[in-house]
């Protein structure tokens, strides 16, 4: 195999990155398709992995022969001094690997995947990540035996993701020029640059002493000009964000992509974002959703598409990276939205990333549907989950990253 081509054995490193669902096609728009609605997922369906090797593949194809150019371009040198690799980690067989197993066999069940363990296996890798972002379903020993085990599956990622960073270099040290697809590619699988991290959890309150359904008493928030005080919801009463005027140029309304995931927190809206069940042959559910969900939920909500910069935008031929790959959204909306220091700073409609093992390697994507007194919660995808409590991933030492959504038009 040709050196600079991008082996199916490194793009399987993409897969499982942060529901990633880090799909590339080439070729002109087609038309929608009717999709197969099975819940039940099947290796033999053309699966995300194999569509971003063919689409490697054709990048390859297209770069001309080392033999006709030998000096490097500069500007791609330059490019590639700012890439990083990943750390390399020591190898260490997991605490209590067969009670993780177990509880991440009892996660696929859930989600109607038969799945042998296996870090090459893709599908197999989903389900790891799937169970590392459904802790509060599972027992505290079992939580963190899931978090452990998930920490060897970021490590063999990481490890590939390396193998494609070298062989980008390589491809440029040999002359070739690296391509807008490949600069993407690239963009997708290295590190973030770690910005401000959530502070919290949330305290923990006993029954009787606080918290949504028995808030207590509590000293009250000085209202600033123009900045209305958050009025908490009454203990029975439904919890809704307070009605904010947007700033001249934003047009995010939190309520429409709270609405929106509340719609599809279960199922895939494929008729209309249908691109991803396409590649993956057709099925219904059959990969990586998280990133995608939530892209899907904030555009509903009035977030504007971007086709310049780092780019997040949905199309049929092939969306961008940031729009269904989690590293590469972080780093987008890093670039255009205000971070959120605190829980406590959180509205609806705001959007969370997370890193589960300090790496800088972004797994998951969620967005904030409900703010109560003591608790912020979340609706996601891949472990399909309404209204599920963040602070659980707070208090497991997840690295968690948010968005003010209200502010990334403003850029």
């Amino acid at each position: 195999m040709n050196r600079i081509m991008i082996s199916s054995m490194m793009i399987l490193a993409l897969i499982a990155n942060g529901c990633s669902s880090t799909d590339v096609q080439q070729g002109q728009e087609t038309k929608k398709q009717p999709v197969a609605k099975t819940t039940q997922s099947n290796e033999s369906e053309l699966s995300p992995v194999d569509v971003v090797e063919t689409a490697s593949q054709e990048v390859a194809k297209k770069s001309p022969p080392v033999s006709q150019k030998t000096k490097p371009n500069m500007e791609d040198l330059k490019h590639l001094a700012k890439v990083n690799y990943y750390q390399k980690s020591i190898k260490q067989k997991p605490s209590a690997e067969q009670k993780a197993l177990a509880a991440i066999d009892r996660v696929a069940k859930q989600h109607k995947v038969n799945v042998k363990p296996d870090v090459n296996n893709s599908k197999f890798r989903e389900m790891v990540v799937a169970a590392a972002t459904n802790i509060q379903s599972l027992t505290p020993d079992e939580a963190k035996a899931v978090i452990d085990y998930a920490k060897k599956v970021d490590a063999y990622e990481n490890s590939k993701k390396n193998e494609i960073i070298k062989q980008m270099k390589e491809k440029v040290n040999m002359g070739v020029s690296l391509t807008e697809e490949d600069k993407a590619l690239l963009d997708a699988v290295t590190p973030i640059k770690p910005g401000q991290k959530l502070q919290g959890p949330p305290p923990q309150v006993k029954p009787g002493q606080g918290g949504l359904e028995n808030p207590g008493p509590q000293k009250p928030k000085e209202e600033q000009p123009g900045n209305p005080v958050p009025q908490e919801p009454k203990p029975g009463q439904p919890n809704q964000p307070v009605p904010q005027q947007p700033k001249p140029g934003n047009q995010y309304d939190p309520i429409k992509a709270r609405d929106y995931a509340y719609q599809w927190w279960n199922k895939r809206n494929n008729e209309q974002y249908n691109y991803y069940s396409r590649v993956s042959g057709g099925c219904y559910n059959c990969w990586a959703d998280c990133t995608n969900f939530v892209s899907q939920a904030i555009k509903a909500g009035g977030i504007e598409e971007r086709r310049n910069g780092t780019y997040w935008y949905y199309s049929d031929t092939k969306p961008s990276y940031a729009w269904g790959v989690a590293n590469s959204f972080y780093k987008h909306f890093k670039e255009r939205a205000q971070e959120v220091k605190s829980w406590k700073d959180l509205s609806v409609g705001d959007v969370v990333n997370v890193d589960f093992d300090h790496d800088g390697d972004i797994e998951h994507s969620a967005i904030v549907t409900k703010v109560g007194m003591w608790e912020v919660y979340v609706t996601q995808h891949t472990s399909d989950k309404k209204d599920a409590p963040l602070s659980p991933w707070l208090r497991a030492g997840y690295d968690v990253y948010a968005w003010k959504m209200s502010t990334a038009n403003l850029k």
